[in-house]
């Protein structure tokens, strides 16, 4: 048999299992008077525990843990030390996690279904409306669920991202100043957007992102506001254009094992929907200070922040791209033998409408 080259993505992920065998052994040697944990179950994300994602996804561990008087134990991987972001939904279907942070813009052919979110560029503006619309379109659009369910998982918790913001290395007061410029964006739907304003188009790894921005390889990053923020970008960029309308719209997921799932008991399962419950209180309260904490942060350190008018945000959401990437995607759902995937664009958009104006009124 050949040797496993040690750099390679498989070697990395067997040598992650073997860590993760390893914690959970030692978490079943209990020491003398102590009790043990029902339930010991991995936990892997690429964030650090604080932070805006940070404070989301310790935020549900400590529910759990505190709902089910300890019975759970989560240990957790923070900052990719098992997985990289984009190896997380394999790992967790295939047991080197039992729990995890799912980006679905890492995966636009694994959850294709899912990433229909970001065909929606506005939507609602406070934190209770978008977990509204959040619970609403997985209850109402059972496919999405399913989509997770292929990928032997089940969806646990659900918080959002702040709102797009774009940050440049020369002054941008409106999205007319975007002409001409090389922006960088995560999605092929939004670099489709940012190329009806008259931007270049620019797609770089995250990783390399700051590099690229610094060195003046890209004139600006476009995505969510807080991102922005804790990576520092707006130091090199610090002319910033923000936005409250234009939400991200695609929902930070974690997950846990379908085997492991269905193999709990209906209080272990319940514990999770009532940690769930507490965490989305919870988060609420940070969630409803950062963007203005952001701001204030920004105007103290000297940055010139604008924020997109009315006018610029209805220009935005009425580009051709909107629905030339709505016809692409269905298209693409059809190609890939998803049932009437126009019906699932028209049940999301009347879910996001509808939380939109309530977020508005």
């Amino acid at each position: 048999m050949p040797l496993m080259n040690p750099q390679s993505r498989q070697w990395r992920q067997l040598m992650s299992a073997a860590a993760v065998t390893l914690v959970l052994g030692a978490g079943t040697a209990v020491m003398p008077g102590t009790a043990a944990a029902a339930e010991t179950l991995t936990y892997a994300t690429n964030t650090a525990p604080n932070g805006l994602r940070g404070a989301a996804e310790k935020g549900f561990l400590d529910a759990l843990s505190e709902v089910s008087n300890g019975e759970i134990e989560v240990v957790p991987y923070w900052g990719a030390s098992v997985m990289q972001g984009d190896e997380i939904l394999g790992g967790v279907s295939n047991g080197v996690a039992d729990m995890g942070y799912i980006n679905i813009n890492y995966y636009p052919n694994r959850l294709l279904l899912n990433g229909a979110f970001q065909l929606f560029p506005a939507g609602p503006e406070n934190y209770a409306d978008i977990m509204s619309v959040y619970h609403d379109v997985y209850d109402q659009v059972p496919e999405l669920s399913e989509e997770f369910a292929r990928q032997g998982q089940h969806i646990i918790y659900i918080y959002p991202y702040l709102p797009y913001a774009g940050v440049f290395r020369e002054p941008v007061t409106s999205f007319d100043d975007f002409q001409g410029k090389r922006v960088r964006a995560s999605s092929q739907w939004m670099l489709n957007l940012l190329g009806d304003l008259g931007a270049t188009p620019v797609s770089v790894p995250w990783s390399d992102t700051y590099q690229s921005l610094q060195s003046g390889a890209i004139d600006g990053v476009f995505t969510n506001y807080d991102s922005l923020n804790r990576t520092g970008m707006d130091e090199v960029a610090p002319n910033v254009l923000t936005s409250r309308r234009l939400w991200l719209a695609v929902p930070m997921i974690l997950t846990v094992n379908q085997r492991k799932w269905d193999a709990m008991s209906a209080e272990m399962q319940d514990w999770f929907e009532q940690a769930a419950a507490r965490a989305e209180k919870t988060f609420g309260d940070y969630y409803a200070n950062e963007f203005d904490r952001i701001v204030e942060v920004q105007e103290a350190a000297g940055y010139t922040v604008t924020a997109a008018s009315a006018e610029d945000i209805e220009k935005f959401v009425s580009l051709p791209a909107v629905e030339s990437n709505r016809q692409t995607w269905i298209q693409s759902a059809e190609d890939a033998g998803a049932e009437n995937p126009a019906q699932i664009i028209e049940k999301m958009k009347a879910i996001i409408d509808n939380g939109s104006s309530v977020s508005g009124s």
